[in-house]
């Protein structure tokens, strides 16, 4: 008579503990606010949605069609995807782009011709702002390294001085529910980037690499290269070698270029975003350039923005 009594007190126990074992990780799922916003270890994250594998193969076919019909063979060609500061940051419940996953798809559907350079080794969650989505630039000696190692050139930055904002509130401060903490913003010059001069496609005169004006606005990053523009080129005549680099990009590119200008001559600048691809060979004629294609991993995931 005791047996069966204590055969369902057994029964209810085991379900009470496996209750108790899944409650911790129900609890663990955290969702982003409405803009899709979250902060974590003092970094706001604005969540980039689940991995879009069509879109990465759009991706992949937007850059092997360029590739094949606007390059030449003497073009050494690279791509290279930025991760998001969310892949930094440990694993306590909230949403998270995979970009392990996002970029062996993109390496494994790249032509055979064109270069993987690998960059998810070569950064830290320091190296990101906290109210921004962007790399900051006085951090970026690790990706230059990698960026050289592949395309065969080498820049040491730490004789660049170093100039330094105090105040800067990132893109994301908008949405921060309280007023955000101002962080610092960095931006590096040197001979290279004092010689250099940009021709932009929107304006007229040339301009420097640095527009310090921007860094009184709300749009601070844009000290770096005057913003987003479908076309520019940077050009330097005390550049310690003749090569010409060509950069399909997105922002990131902006803050990243002028540390190149050093060792090539000409950096151009095509954002596909903002300019169709067909219309590239009216304004870039490809001969023997180094070719690189670099672009976040929240464009990776919605391609369709690139025309």
């Amino acid at each position: 008579m005791r047996c069966k009594p204590v055969a369902v007190s057994c029964t209810a126990a085991a379900l009470l503990l496996a209750a108790v074992l899944v409650l911790p990780l129900a609890v663990q799922r955290r969702q982003p606010d409405e803009n899709g916003m979250y902060q974590q270890e003092g970094y706001w994250v604005q969540y980039l949605g689940e991995r879009n594998e069509k879109s990465a193969d759009s991706f992949v076919k937007k850059v092997n069609s360029i590739r094949d019909t606007l390059l030449t063979e003497e073009n050494k060609v690279y791509c290279a995807i930025v991760p998001d500061k969310s892949h930094y940051l440990p694993d306590e419940g909230w949403p998270v782009l995979d970009y392990d996953a996002m970029a062996s798809q993109v390496q494994a559907g790249l032509d055979d011709s064109i270069t993987w350079i690998g960059l998810a080794d070569h950064l830290t969650l320091t190296d990101y702002y906290k109210t921004d989505a962007h790399w900051r630039q006085e951090n970026l000696q690790p990706v230059v390294n990698a960026l050289g190692e592949a395309m065969g050139f080498s820049q040491d930055l730490s004789g660049w001085e170093q100039n330094v904002f105090e105040g800067f509130v990132g893109s994301y401060g908008k949405y921060i529910p309280a007023p955000a903490e101002p962080e610092t913003l960095v931006y590096l010059t040197s001979p290279a980037t004092e010689a250099a001069r940009v021709d932009n496609f929107q304006y007229p005169d040339a301009t420097a690499v640095y527009d310090v004006s921007k860094l009184s606005g709300a749009g601070s990053y844009d000290v770096f290269l005057n913003g987003a523009t479908p076309l520019q080129t940077i050009e330097n005549p005390n550049a310690a070698t003749d090569r010409e680099l060509v950069i399909f990009r997105d922002s990131f590119a902006s803050s990243l270029a002028p540390l190149l200008c050093e060792q090539y001559r000409t950096i151009t600048l095509i954002d596909l975003r903002y300019m169709v691809s067909g219309l590239v060979p009216q304004y870039v004629t490809f001969t023997d350039q180094d070719v690189l294609f670099l672009f976040s991993s929240w464009v990776v995931n919605e391609s369709a923005m690139l025309r």
